[in-house]
């Protein structure tokens, strides 16, 4: 795909995802034709529900995931990323409750019909595209009752509405992340690192910005395993790293590390703008809310519809391969990252914990880790 078709493509999911987050709807569709128009359900109002009903032409389903549907007691089968509830008259109010709060017990049981969606459905696409919002993965969807292509286009011009392919769906993420270009580079001494330099980079695609610091030479001779460089996959927390928070280890991991690179005299630290495991801010918070209640990390994420982890690291790959890396000590507690850069071609020739004291506020938090997540904490 040429990249004109990339950032247009590109430019058409984030206007999707504007509109979707002002409230909008967007139409989905899939390559057999069949195609379906949505809202999410944490900004909807009932007349929203008529709305979508007279524009499709069908009726209006709830869209959740499987995630928040197990977290509801429901069991919809393996490899069914999504189910779509249907009830002749549920509120947008009672929807909201079943997509995010704790809804009432008729919601969960016998006035909802639970239908399971495969992967690459409709209702998957709508999920995954309200992901790439930062909204709650959970949509009001009425499905279009025609297939013909022209009338599609023609129909949603005349109701002012945007189209989006399952295919730019599915390309999104990955157009961002092999697009990424470095922009500029600048000294900034650090105070665990005065010979520091960061390197901005930027998808040529448009969508978030990472950056890379570079801690003294690390990109001198890496032939040698005892000197390929110490590199740390860093994503973004505001809670810990810039406020100090005590509920996670982020930003203790972030100080350790930078320490460790500065008194190797070397490393590489790619800080990826994927807040809350890529959920957003606002959706961490609603997270931490539902832990404040009981929940673990875990347990918070799945009730609100998302996965454990909703985070790639091929940003980091593309980032590391256009430094010149290929082979790293990797400073990481998390197997995921080893098995991702793996994949994605590079020599891990070390692995280097960190070890991160507790406290009374993490101590949960990290015993979620170790023992649901599989990170390798001593």
């Amino acid at each position: 795909m040429s990249s004109f078709n990339i950032n247009r493509t590109y430019l058409k999911v984030d206007r999707a995802c504007a509109e979707l987050r002002r409230g909008g709807a967007v139409v989905v569709r899939l390559p057999s034709g069949e195609a379906a128009i949505f809202k999410a359900v944490e900004i909807a109002h009932d007349n929203d529900i008529v709305e979508l009903k007279t524009l499709a032409g069908s009726g209006t389903l709830l869209v959740l995931t499987s995630n928040r549907m197990s977290s509801l007691g429901h069991t919809i089968g393996q490899n069914k990323p999504c189910a779509t509830l249907s009830s002749a008259a549920h509120s947008a109010a009672r929807a909201f409750e079943m997509a995010l709060g704790q809804p009432k017990a008729d919601d969960t049981q016998s006035s909802y019909t639970i239908i399971p969606e495969k992967a690459g459905s409709l209702a998957d696409n709508t999920t995954r595209l309200l992901r790439v919002a930062k909204l709650i993965p959970a949509a009001f969807m009425a499905r279009l009752r025609f297939r013909d292509i022209a009338l599609q286009d023609r129909w949603a011009l005349e109701n002012n509405l945007l189209i989006i392919e399952s295919r730019d769906v599915d390309h999104y993420n990955e157009d961002a992340a092999t697009s990424l270009r470095e922009t500029t580079r600048a000294k900034v001494p650090l105070a665990l690192a005065e010979d520091a330099e960061i390197i901005m980079f930027r998808a040529a695609a448009g969508g978030e910005e990472h950056f890379a610091v570079l801690i003294g030479d690390p990109l001198g001779d890496t032939t040698n395993a005892d000197k390929a460089p110490l590199v740390r996959l860093h994503s973004q927390c505001v809670t810990g790293d810039v406020l100090g928070s005590l509920k996670c280890d982020c930003g203790d991991q972030l100080k350790a590390a930078l320490g460790l690179m500065s008194r190797e005299g070397n490393g590489i630290l790619v800080y990826l703008a994927q807040e809350g495991r890529d959920i957003g801010m606002l959706n961490k918070m609603r997270a931490y809310a539902l832990q404040d209640g009981g929940l673990d990390t875990v347990d918070a994420n799945h009730m609100l519809g998302f996965d454990t982890d909703e985070r790639s690291f091929l940003p980091a790959a593309n980032i590391l391969q256009a430094l010149g890396i290929g082979k790293m000590r990797l400073i990481t507690n998390n197997p995921d990252k080893i098995a991702q850069l793996e994949a994605h071609g590079f020599e891990i020739s070390e692995r280097v914990s960190l070890h991160i004291d507790e406290n009374p506020f993490n101590a949960h938090y990290l015993k979620t880790k170790k023992t649901r997540t599989g990170h390798m904490i001593d």
